[in-house]
């Protein structure tokens, strides 16, 4: 039996010195053709314009063409979906949020998991959510729509197009003890359009696509999610600044991610470029016009903060009553 196990170690030993010369030899030959970056929103998105900034960066930083593909849908899960069935070699990547690495406490049934299903490659910023009305409209803070809500009269319209502004929404409920109409859109740009319009009253996105609004003075912002305010929209309170009975903030992530199972030589390959990438001045300019911060943070804290703060949300998600879809 000693002389039979000793015979298939040795046997195995080699094999395993194959596959993992095969695996760094994959890394070095990486990448080979263009990589994928997949953006779970559409045109128009934050998650959309930083995906392509960071195509435009890795590029340089990987020597071979970084394409954007917008599969947007389902509140990005249809995104998330496609990258989690690609083929595990590094050249198709997810940009995703912090909302999305708890999807199962918004959705019933997911084709894939969203924690399992992924390996964390890079963080590279961070945003919130801001709460706007169109130009014209009566309510100039947080505290204006919560004494709306009281008066007894039609629940205030709230349109939001995507996951991170469903929380928001929720968000907004709890705190301010009402029940808005929540209002989902396939997108961002659309939930802006109609706010602008005057479809609906209030629009909950993040605070890149709202500034450009704001900006071109279509719309006035109350309030922002975050615990600070933003260095780009400094005139604009957070929402415990707007509504002192808030508690609680709402701040998520940008990251990437490669399907479970990609080589981790490619994975650092990939974290490396990533990092280089986020440390150049350009990158930092753009990043300041899309009023996103950034944070990078390398594959294994990017993985320690999705288990830090997963917990978090999905509090949030219970204590807002927000039911599965």
């Amino acid at each position: 039996m000693t002389i039979r196990r000793t015979f298939i170690a040795a046997l195995a030993a080699p094999l395993l010195a194959v596959a993992a010369s095969a695996s760094f030899a994959q890394a070095d030959d990486f990448p080979s053709r263009p990589v994928t970056l997949v953006a779970p929103f559409p045109a128009g998105s934050v998650t959309d314009a930083v995906t392509r900034v960071l195509a435009n960066a890795l590029t340089q930083s990987l020597g071979k063409t970084v394409i954007v593909e917008n599969k947007a849908g389902a509140q990005g899960t249809i995104g998330a979906a496609y990258v989690a069935k690609a083929k595990p070699d590094g050249y198709t990547l997810l940009v995703g949020s912090s909302v999305m690495f708890v999807a199962n406490s918004l959705f019933k049934e997911l084709p894939y998991d969203p924690v399992k299903s992924f390996v964390p490659v890079a963080n590279v910023g961070s945003t919130a959510m801001m709460f706007m009305v169109p130009q014209n409209s009566p309510y100039k803070t947080i505290a204006d729509l919560a004494a709306a809500q009281g008066k007894g009269g039609k629940p205030l319209s709230m349109a939001y197009g995507s996951p991170s502004g469903q929380v928001a929404v929720a968000l907004f409920s709890s705190v301010t003890k009402s029940e808005p109409i929540a209002v989902a859109y396939r997108g961002i740009p659309q939930a802006l359009t109609d706010m602008i319009g005057g479809q609906v009253e209030v629009a909950v996105v993040d605070i890149g696509s709202g500034m450009a609004q704001i900006n071109g003075q279509k719309a006035r912002a109350l309030a922002i999610s975050a615990a600070t305010r933003y260095d780009g929209a400094a005139d604009v309170p957070t929402l415990q600044e707007s509504y002192p009975r808030a508690s609680g903030t709402l701040e998520t992530v940008i990251a990437v991610l490669a399907p479970a199972g990609t080589p981790a030589p490619v994975v650092a390959k990939l974290e490396s470029a990533l990092r280089a990438a986020m440390a150049t001045t350009p990158v930092k300019a753009q990043f300041q016009v899309l009023n996103t911060k950034v944070v990078p943070l390398g594959s294994q804290q990017l993985a320690d903060r999705i288990r830090t703060d997963n917990p978090r949300w999905e509090d949030m998600i219970k204590r807002a009553g927000m039911e599965r879809q």
